[in-house]
């Protein structure tokens, strides 16, 4: 009794009260299944918080919730972090997956982008989408085309882009992993990936993160040990679904599948996004894809930042921490 005692008044002296962590995440997005994880496992009380889930309709919702400060941390890409930070860095970024979509196509002819000159073209996220303007800058360098000159460009959701691929509206779609792990199991071909773009433009490291947890730098001072926490819990939660099936069948009733295929092509490719840890070689080509992407979508996306803003990695230390 003595030793539990002392060890609870120890762990109290480390973490003192739980503080509340309120994590903003988009309803039915895959950066849900991690943070189930963590609740389920307890981990945030493992680590000395309480975790709050809060499921926002959209990413504008999410982006507002933030905003607002009625969640402390979100999900977003370093591009949108960099631009806030600009002219007055206010946001802290650490990486989360570096996961990313690809093209996929309803005819097995189409091997090449080439292939879908004079065909329909679906494509997720919008005009400043960062997948799309990699392709674009692909076409461009590589091929030598404008690609909304030689093929008819459709901007839609992605499940309604998924649709139209079924019902053969479009000819192919550039969409987001999980919508393409349900396509593959829909009988879809591969076209090209993001990776296989990014590789063309001399973007050679595949451990490069593209999303990541944002927190603004304010709370971040007051709460510093409670984000460490808080991304310890992450890299635990992690572990366990690279290692763990059952965590897996846990989450399942969570991910709306109606078959095994897809079940374990979304188990897959989520674990193919775990990003290992977060060096100078990855911060080295970020800025690489920051100056293309500057070209690509010019102010329009990078607002009125001129360059990376490398105070924006949150300097979270994986490896002691493990």
């Amino acid at each position: 009794m003595k030793i539990f005692l002392s060890l609870l008044f120890l762990l109290t002296l480390i973490y003192g009260n739980n503080k509340q962590l309120k994590v903003g995440v988009l309803a039915y997005g895959t950066v849900n299944w991690e943070l189930m994880i963590i609740k389920s496992r307890g981990l945030d009380t493992k680590y000395g918080f309480d975790l709050e889930i809060k499921e926002l309709a959209s990413k504008n919702g999410v982006a507002v919730a933030f905003q607002a400060d009625s969640v402390d941390v979100i999900v977003n890409d370093w591009v949108w972090v960099n631009r806030q930070n600009f002219p007055k860095p206010s946001l802290f970024f650490y990486p989360y997956s570096k996961v990313s979509g690809g093209i996929y196509t309803n005819n097995p002819r189409y091997r090449t982008l080439n292939d879908l000159k004079g065909k329909k073209l679906g494509v997720a996220g919008g005009p400043m989408d960062k997948s799309w303007l990699f392709l674009k800058a692909y076409a461009a360098q590589k091929l030598g085309i404008d690609l909304q000159d030689s093929t008819e460009i459709v901007f839609a959701a992605p499940p309604i882009l998924n649709a139209k691929l079924q019902d053969g509206s479009l000819d192919a779609v550039l969409n987001y992993w999980h919508y393409n792990a349900r396509l593959q199991d829909q009988g879809m071909t591969p076209v090209l990936s993001v990776p296989e773009i990014l590789g063309s433009l001399g973007i050679s490291n595949q451990e490069v993160p593209l999303i990541g947890w944002v927190f603004k730098r304010s709370y971040a001072v007051e709460n510093k040990n409670v984000i460490n926490r808080f991304l310890k819990a992450s890299q635990e939660a992690n572990t366990i679904l690279k290692q763990d099936d059952k965590a897996w069948d846990y989450l399942r009733p969570s991910m709306h599948v109606n078959d095994d295929a897809t079940f374990e092509a979304l188990k897959k490719g989520y674990r193919a996004g775990i990003p290992k840890k977060f060096t100078q070689d990855e911060m080295k080509e970020i800025e690489k894809i920051y100056t293309l992407l500057e070209k690509t979508g010019g102010k329009e996306l990078v607002g009125n930042a001129t360059r990376l803003d490398r105070t924006m990695f949150w300097p979270y230390d994986y490896d002691a921490s493990r």
